[in-house]
């Protein structure tokens, strides 16, 4: 299976949440990361939760390094914000351990939760967590492929 992504954005609340599923690569993670980037209501500075409990991811030490790289030069992509990932296996806090380790130019503070609520509630709650699992839910029903 190819990786399904989609995302929301809500501009009032300056947050996005992304919802993926499947086989993550880093070619399928780049297209996804410059279609949203492209909405005009996008901003690199929105905090974001990232849900990535059902995806695999074929990444290693150096993919992570390679999107680094990738983020650190189009500036559209990643800003002044908070990163919340919710993760469900340990390979997944590694890869994302990784990318910790190779964002020392990017702006954005990240962090690995195992559940919606605490992801939420770090963020400063900028939605209820009964609205993020409902918005979870509509993102996966919606989910498109990128290739």
């Amino acid at each position: 299976m190819g990786l399904i992504s989609n995302y929301k954005i809500f501009q009032d609340k300056r947050f996005v949440i992304e919802y993926h599923e499947g086989l993550g690569t880093l070619d399928k993670v780049i297209a996804f990361k410059l279609k949203e980037a492209s909405d005009p209501n996008y901003s690199p500075d929105y905090d974001l939760l990232m849900d990535i409990r059902k995806t695999s991811i074929s990444g290693k030490k150096e993919e992570a390094k390679k999107y680094m790289e990738f983020a650190k030069t189009h500036k559209g992509i990643s800003g002044h914000r908070k990163l919340a990932v919710i993760t469900s296996t340990p390979h997944h806090v590694i890869f994302f351990t990784f990318l910790n380790m190779f964002k020392i130019k990017l702006p954005q503070v990240m962090k690995i939760f195992s559940c919606v609520e605490a992801a939420i509630i770090w963020l400063g709650e900028p939605i209820s967590v009964e609205d993020a699992n409902s918005c979870l839910i509509e993102l996966k029903n919606e989910a498109k492929i990128y290739v």
